[in-house]
């Protein structure tokens, strides 16, 4: 397929992994988050578990501190998209009262430079509420990163809720 721009075809290209897992029945998807093959995919999905068990030390500062000064996070349990360091921190300082702890379940990681790279897929929180109540909630994602004084940061997360679990709950 020949197309126009680079810029169009690199948006076919990072699509259509999903548009693959999107033809399957819900939750099901091509590939599991198995361990990727070579050294540098190895070390851009081994950020997501830094993330990750920083989430789970209760230090909102620690995980403020892996995201790159101008960082934007789009996140799963709320609407506003956050943009400065402050905001980034008053979503964790909420989001991390909920004990969450993720699992990737699909990912595709994609090289966009020698200092640039993506980790996009479905990942699981289960999160424990003030009650105790434990439910799980999973996401579509995507974290773009780029390596900042030789350490790697996030430089753009997005993250949302299925949109078939957010129907199948609104049903209940």
């Amino acid at each position: 397929m020949k197309f126009r721009t680079p810029a169009i075809a690199l948006l076919f290209a990072l699509s259509a992994p999903f548009v693959q897992a999107a033809e399957t029945a819900p939750y099901v998807y091509r590939t599991l988050a198995q361990a990727p093959a070579n050294v540098k995919d190895r070390e851009i999905a081994g950020l997501f578990d830094r993330w990750n068990s920083a989430l789970q030390t209760g230090n909102v500062q620690s995980v403020v501190d892996l995201y790159a000064p101008g960082a934007v996070l789009q996140p799963t349990v709320s609407n506003q998209v956050r943009t400065t360091p402050d905001q980034i921190k008053d979503y964790f300082d909420h989001f991390m009262a909920l004990k969450p702890v993720g699992q990737v379940n699909y990912r595709e990681i994609r090289q966009l430079g020698s200092n640039v790279a993506m980790d996009s897929g479905v990942y699981t929180f289960t999160l424990t509420e003030a009650t105790g109540k434990i439910r799980q909630v999973q996401a579509r994602y995507t974290f773009v990163y780029e390596q900042v004084d030789g350490q790697w940061k996030i430089l753009n997360h997005h993250s949302s809720a299925m949109p078939e679990a957010q129907v199948q709950h609104a049903k209940q």
